[in-house]
């Protein structure tokens, strides 16, 4: 028994040193449930291949059976086989033995992201080109499980598309709640300012399960406009409500998906969106075509893990690039056609797509 406990702490400190966070074991000697968090990788087979890697290299004794239970937002998403990443879900006995063993802060480190933020227009003759361009550095603090608190400060660098200062201004910043209440069922909350100048509350509901094709799900938000010129906030009333479904299904060739959304966007403008989704180990790739009261769209949009990732980290510190660098363009750049905003984290269909079973096994 006691070979076994300095066994686990020792694959707990390694995994630690690598950048793992809120890494518990669960098992003996041949079996074992591992559960981290790593704020590093956008895709979660990069940490689960990691974590393999390590635990090889520093366990003493052969691992028949070998589980990894990533987590997002301190709360465990699922549990993946270490030989062919075929998803199941947590039993009684193993949400209640991560229950037990998370700690909040003190199973996390203090991580500082650098986040950029480019919003650019195409098409005047006058000015081709028009940018905006701005470091976020930004941290998010975990207060409870799923519960956490985001906030930074913009650090604008070019600004040629509006009138906004190049003073140094508060980054979006917001109370958010992550939680999977029920197998395969999640919801997301926040709280706060957004990016595109959005304020307000965001709530999302979305059923999917991982070893599935099909998901689906719902998002509503009541926010207003607001706009910092460094310190001086200018807002306007909370007043635009957003109220839109969709269903995604993962195409069986080419790790392709398709989604459909409908609903009132930003602006009570109604209609609908098309997306096909492209995912790579690395990076994700879409189009779009969107109609709507206000007009037709096309266009992009990518999103990556930006280089390098680890800058400087201790135990207990971190600073960082972020996990997920998303960046759209739409040919329609003049009216706001089936507009929506970001959070501060990927939307609940673009974190759990990465989590799909179907698309980890062709990895």
């Amino acid at each position: 028994m006691l070979g076994m406990c300095t066994q686990a702490q020792d694959l707990q400190d390694s995994l630690y040193k690598a950048g793992f966070e809120n890494v518990s074991i669960q098992g003996g000697t041949d079996s074992l449930n591992v559960f981290f968090e790593h704020r590093e990788f956008r895709n979660p087979y990069h940490s689960m291949r990691y974590a393999g890697l390590l635990i090889s290299n520093e366990s003493t004794n052969e691992i028949s059976d070998l589980n990894f239970i990533p987590v997002f937002h301190n709360i465990p998403i699922g549990k993946y086989h270490s030989e062919n990443y075929v998803y199941s879900a947590l039993t009684k006995a193993e949400k209640e033995f991560y229950k037990s063993q998370n700690k909040v802060l003190k199973n996390d480190r203090f991580s500082l992201r650098i986040h950029p933020e480019v919003i650019s227009r195409f098409g005047f003759y006058t000015d081709p080109f028009q940018t905006k361009f701005n470091f976020n550095l930004d941290t998010r603090i975990y207060l409870a499980s799923g519960l956490s608190v985001e906030t930074g400060i913009a650090i604008p660098i070019v600004n040629n598309l509006d009138n906004q200062s190049l003073e140094l201004r508060p980054a979006p910043s917001m109370i958010h709640y992550f939680n999977q209440p029920w197998d395969h069922n999640f919801i997301s909350l926040s709280l706060g300012s957004f990016y595109n100048n959005r304020y307000g509350i965001d709530l999302e509901y979305r059923h999917a399960n991982l070893n599935k094709r099909w998901s689906y799900g719902l998002a509503g938000g009541l926010t207003g406009f607001y706009w910092f010129n460094g310190l001086n906030l200018y807002s306007e009333p909370m007043d635009d409500i957003y109220v839109t479904a969709d269903v995604e299904y993962r195409l069986p060739l080419e790790n392709l998906s398709v989604k459909l959304t409908a609903g009132q966007f930003l602006y009570k403008d109604k209609g609908v969106r098309f997306d096909l989704i492209k995912q790579f180990a690395a990076a994700e790739i879409g189009l779009f075509a969107s109609a709507t009261n206000i007009g037709t769209t096309t266009g992009f949009q990518f999103a990556f893990s930006l280089f390098p990732g680890k800058i400087v980290r201790t135990r207990k510190f971190e600073v960082r690039t972020t996990e997920e660098f998303r960046w759209e363009y739409t040919y329609n750049n003049v009216d706001p056609v089936a507009q929506n905003f970001r959070l501060g984290m990927p939307r609940l269909p673009d974190v759990l797509r990465q989590y799909n079973q179907n698309f980890l096994n062709t990895l």
